[in-house]
């Protein structure tokens, strides 16, 4: 990739790079870089390499509900409508599902992914994950016990927990390493006591991180109150020995000053999800606190059933946007922006050794943006971290690699038929809204 270098390492965006990969890492990147004779070279003149972005909380199971359920608050959301389209899905239809929101998030330079994955059809939606390509983390989805929660999705305890062992112990480390398993117990308004209790043990056992929803919306917790004894999540979560796991939250919209001293002493990360929790009327997390506390921050699209677009420019300039309107405008950057999603988002996913910067060693997952766009143009003088971030979009998204293998070659997936993912799509999803029995 020819040009000057404008930076690398800890800024997220080079200018005109010259970048070297070699067996799925980042060789050299510099100026004048020496290859070998039938080294393959791709002319980004005039463009912008970013590391390929990182999405920690999506549901990928969920890109067929896109629209379908609208202007509702998290728990009317969930038992009207999300959780009866799940308990809807097979393998079939997962597969196709998650593979379609895999296909858009690639489109849109996401490289790395941690989904919170599906009870039914768990097996297909694993299947597709390795299919896209995609580095990330998924597992099956753990759901036991809640109010309106359909039977579909409610299983036996145990049953589950042997399940999710069974499927981390086939896909953990497939795909060439690229996909590795994660525990995700939904949330604890829908996992018993002796879930939580089964999830710790196979994270100890597993060194399995825990992925799940905590203080999204204000009704939630309360609820978690009220059938915990008066504790929230995170003092739930202590007095279970989730703490004591690698755990990862959703959200945390609600999370206060007094709950960060004890996570700093946790392996604990908090993904930001602004879109959603706009869309579902939950608030603003505090980004800015949460940072400046130390506690590792990540962003996420969610699903595609209440965020509906999976693109994670979207997400780094809105969560920007709305850090200044709570803080102030000097209060986050577009540099702040950016890492969210790139070097920032890779440590909230345990990954920050192998990716979210350009660097040397690394593994070699990029995007390349278009930058001779309109949107992109600018002076000289302005900041090139702002200028992406506020500016670009998945519209601008050229090439995408990962672990050095280009998955996107002028904005068109190279690996997957985009005409035949939509036209299975149709059909299983057909299929799965007459099997839900909701009218619409």
């Amino acid at each position: 990739m020819a040009g000057s270098r404008e930076g690398a390492g800890s800024s997220p965006v080079i200018r005109e790079a010259e970048v070297l990969l070699d067996g799925g890492s980042v060789a050299a990147v510099g100026r004048a870089l020496t290859v070998m004779p039938g080294t393959r070279l791709i002319d980004v003149q005039g463009q912008l390499v970013l590391p390929g972005l990182v999405q920690g909380h999506l549901h990928l199971g969920q890109t067929f509900f896109r629209g379908l359920a609208e202007s509702r608050p998290l728990l009317d959301w969930l038992r009207e409508r999300i959780w009866p389209l799940e308990a809807a899905h097979d393998d079939e239809s997962a597969y196709w599902c998650t593979l379609l929101g895999a296909a858009e998030c690639l489109l849109g330079g996401t490289t790395t992914i941690q989904d919170i994955g599906i009870g039914p059809g768990a097996r297909g939606y694993l299947k597709a994950l390795v299919d896209s390509r995609l580095r990330g983390l998924g597992g099956k989805c753990l759901m036991d016990a809640g109010d309106g929660l359909p039977a579909g999705l409610a299983e036996d305890t145990d049953t589950t927990l042997a399940d999710t062992e069974n499927l981390g112990e086939e896909f953990d480390g497939s795909n060439g390493g690229r996909l590795r398993y994660a525990l995700n117990p939904r949330f604890i308004l829908s996992c018993s006591d002796d879930l939580w209790r089964g999830v710790l043990d196979l994270a100890r056992r597993h060194s399995w991180p825990v992925h799940t929803h905590a203080l999204e919306q204000k009704a939630e917790t309360e609820l978690v109150r009220t059938v915990k004894q008066g504790r929230d999540e995170i003092e739930y979560f202590d007095d279970q020995g989730i703490l004591d796991t690698d755990l990862r939250i959703a959200h945390g919209v609600w999370l206060e000053e007094r709950h960060y001293p004890r996570l700093e002493q946790a392996r604990f990360s908090v993904v930001h999800c602004p879109s959603a929790n706009l869309k579902l009327g939950s608030g603003t997390a505090d980004v800015v606190g949460l940072r400046g506390a130390g506690i590792p921050v990540g962003l996420g699209c969610d699903g595609a059933g209440c965020s509906n677009r999976l693109d994670a420019f979207d997400e780094l300039r809105l969560a920007a946007l709305l850090q200044m309107v709570r803080h102030g405008p000097a209060s986050f950057s577009g540099h702040d922006a950016l890492s969210l999603a790139t070097r920032e988002g890779a440590a909230a996913l345990g990954l920050a050794r192998q990716i979210g910067t350009v660097e040397v060693g690394k593994r070699a997952d990029l995007v390349v943006l278009a930058a001779e766009r309109p949107e992109l143009w600018a002076s000289p003088q302005a900041d090139l971290h702002d200028l992406v971030a506020f500016s670009a979009s998945r519209a601008h998204v050229r090439h995408v690699f990962v672990d050095g293998e280009q998955l996107v070659e002028d904005g068109r997936l190279g690996h997957l038929d985009l005409d035949t993912i939509r036209r299975e799509a149709d059909r299983s999803c057909a299929a799965l809204l007459e099997r839900s029995g909701i009218e619409f």
